[in-house]
């Protein structure tokens, strides 16, 4: 289930994202140093530009790397629908 955090962190992008501020921004991970693409918001304040990373793209095929939620609960097992 959402969290109420996950649902205003995504108004908030989709907000930054109809007014143009939003961009894919390159930033490095602190656990181990890779750079990474993010999808993060622009802000403007004192004269600087804020990035607040919220999101990062996925490193793989994201088929292969996540079950599909099913309509009916729970989420659909992929090795179970593999002829």
């Amino acid at each position: 289930m959402l969290q109420a955090h996950d649902r205003s962190n995504f108004s908030t992008l989709a907000r930054a994202f109809e007014h143009g501020h939003a961009a894919l921004v390159e930033v490095q991970r602190v656990s181990d140093g890779a750079v990474v693409p993010a999808v993060c918001t622009i802000g403007f304040a004192d004269g600087l530009y804020e990035i607040t990373p919220f999101a990062l793209l996925i490193e793989g095929n994201p088929f292969e790397l996540f079950n599909p939620p099913d309509p009916q609960g729970g989420f659909i097992d992929q090795e179970d629908q593999q002829p």
